[in-house]
């Protein structure tokens, strides 16, 4: 039968069945991923954007009711490169229909003309041999083929015929894919996508996908696709704005300095802003001026790149951003992080990726509103999971104390769905509440990674852990009660006795993983000589087998205990660091702890 018009009930359809087949090759797509930085993520992160356009348009018979609800659910949901490309295309689409309740194969090839040059007008420094090329040569068929038929089933098969002819082209166009010989990953999603709606708009029906189609990828091991390359800007940042103050061409001025692959999508009201950077804080913190941001997200390409390449073990660590431990420590042993969400004055933020403690601390004491701290969502960290999930066999999870936050019971939650999401791989996760935090977690974090490099397998290092968990000790000497007063942590009038006592609170961490108040003093010297009593007790007791120091912006304090208490106890501190913004909320600026493990 011939198809003479595209309604938005068919295009909702059709869509439906392009997200399907690209959906169903996404593990492929991520394996050949080797542009812009070859991360291995293009097949999740198009997916990801897909699922949340297939779950949120809107199926009305009104083809611009049915875009602007694609259009408003792709910039909610786009992630990556591609992902963000593919959600200008979509909204590019939606501006050109207008008010349209139905098109003809003419008015289709005109509209995706005019969303092809929104797309390339979205990308700041637009390279050819990707997804970008592929939507171009398919639009320049689409306007050799208006004429000649009317038929969608008809124009649609032949145009896919270039665009699989674009694809394999893009080998030859892009230096690291011809070394490699493979297509772009995009460019390969965006044909399989094409492929789904022929399949549909020919049959009229959502039939099972099948996950090999008419133009396959090459079979190639991943060691023969591609090579570990230098990354020059770490995190894959992206900000979903809304009410952007300033123009869009402004807002690309005030940010481009800080990083490459600018791509933007949307307009004024709704904006997906992605750019690759070594500064998600300074970016987040500009971003703040001119617009309300909606959503975070920053992905370590360094760190996927090197799972990718020479992954370390087969078991996977992830910790949650409350363990403080250095990154040099975190980077050379894949230590995988989730962060915790920190609310500030009505911007969520990634405790630790797009907000740092260079300037948490003068952020709090301007804010009207004391920062709240949540911990991440279930899906959130399922998707974590699932990424985990690719690359490892097993799964070691740590949390901060249970009885300090739910992130252990969100985590537990998404590890049993993981888990049974990949009963055909027998994926093996345990999920471990370290029963402290900050210093303490991370030093059992760095006991877990210590194991693996040993060549302990994946249960002799939850069985260890969990042996010496009870060894951990954190003593935090608070200097300014104010913070614990504002976050709620003790109530005003305690606040105000003790300031008026210049009490100098000691708070340690229970064997059940509460907090509590260990002793007292009236100075930070007094503060200081009961620490040192405190640890020669455990020195005496089973001696200590290791210990650090972590701040709240108090290097020079931090410095005197560590030189102190390394004299103190023959040994040198594992690490001295920063504590996180999100445990900063708490401890408070001047705050100074000190982390053991006993020995067993």
């Amino acid at each position: 039968m011939k198809i003479t018009y595209l309604d938005g009930k068919r295009l909702y359809y059709a869509f439906l069945s392009g997200a399907k087949e690209v959906i169903a090759n996404k593990r492929e797509l991520n394996r050949i991923n080797l542009f812009p930085v070859a991360d291995g993520d293009t097949g999740s992160n198009l997916s990801r954007t897909l699922n949340v356009v297939r779950n949120e348009a809107v199926k009305d018979s009104s083809l611009c009711v049915t875009l602007d609800s694609m259009g408003e659910a792709a910039l909610k949901g786009a992630i990556g490169n591609s992902g963000i490309i593919f959600a200008q295309f979509i909204n590019g689409l939606k501006n050109s229909v207008e008010s349209e309740e139905s098109i003809n194969v003419y008015k289709f090839a005109q509209a995706v003309e005019n969303a092809v040059n929104y797309t390339y007008q979205g990308i700041n420094n637009p390279v050819e041999g990707t997804i970008l090329t592929v939507m171009k040569d398919w639009s320049e068929a689409l306007k050799k083929l208006k004429n000649r038929s009317s038929d969608f089933a008809e124009v649609m098969e032949e145009s896919l015929v270039t665009a699989c002819d674009s694809l394999t082209n893009t080998k030859t166009q892009l230096e690291v894919l011809k070394e490699a010989d493979v297509v772009d990953s995009g460019a390969r999603a965006f044909v399989l996508f094409l492929e789904g709606v022929v399949d549909f708009i020919k049959s009229g029906d959502l039939k099972e996908l099948k996950v090999e189609k008419t133009f396959p990828v090459e079979s190639l091991s991943e060691k023969e696709i591609g090579q570990e390359e230098k990354i020059n800007f770490r995190y894959c940042t992206e900000a979903y704005l809304a009410n952007l103050k300033i123009e869009l061409a402004e807002l690309k001025e005030q940010i481009s300095d800080l990083g490459d692959s600018l791509i933007t999508a949307g307009d004024k009201n709704k904006l997906r802003v992605h750019i690759h950077t070594n500064q998600p804080p300074e970016l987040f913190r500009r971003l703040n001026q001119y617009a309300d941001i909606l959503e975070q997200k920053a992905d370590d390409m360094q760190l996927q790149q090197a799972v990718k390449y020479r992954r370390n073990h087969s078991t996977a660590i992830l910790t949650d951003s409350i363990a403080d431990f250095p990154a040099e420590y975190r980077d050379r042993h894949q230590i995988h992080i989730l962060p915790l969400n920190i609310l500030v004055e009505g911007t969520n933020y990634l405790d630790k990726l797009t907000i740092d403690t260079e300037n948490f601390f003068d952020i709090i004491d301007q804010a009207e509103e004391y920062p709240s701290s949540a911990q991440p969502p279930v899906k959130r960290i399922e998707d974590k999971l699932n990424y985990l999930a690719e690359h490892y066999d097993s799964i070691i999870a740590i949390t901060v104390s249970s009885k300090m936050s739910g992130t252990y019971d969100n985590l537990t939650k998404a590890a049993e769905n993981v888990m049974a999401e990949n009963r055909d791989k027998e994926l093996e996760i345990e999920v471990i509440d370290s029963k402290t935090n900050s210093g303490a977690e991370g030093l059992f974090v760095m006991e877990a990674a210590e194991q693996l490099e040993a060549g302990r397998s994946f249960a002799e290092t939850v069985e260890y852990l969990k042996s010496i968990r009870e060894n951990l000790y954190i003593y935090v000497s608070v200097s300014d009660f104010k913070y614990m007063v504002r976050g709620g942590r003790v109530s005003p009038l305690k606040g105000k006795l003790a300031g008026i006592l210049n009490l100098k609170p000691i708070i340690s961490i229970d064997r059940e993983g509460k907090g509590n108040a260990f002793a007292t003093a009236f100075s930070k010297k007094g503060n200081f000589k009961k620490i040192k009593s405190i640890l020669k007790n455990h020195q005496n007791k089973n001696g200590i087998k290791r210990f650090a120091v972590v701040h709240g912006d108090d290097l020079k304090r931090a410095e005197r205990y560590k030189e102190s208490f390394s004299e103190l106890l023959s040994i040198e501190a594992y690490f001295l660091e920063a504590i996180s913004p999100i445990v900063a909320m708490n401890a408070g600026r001047g705050s100074t702890a000190v982390a053991l493990i006993e020995k067993n």
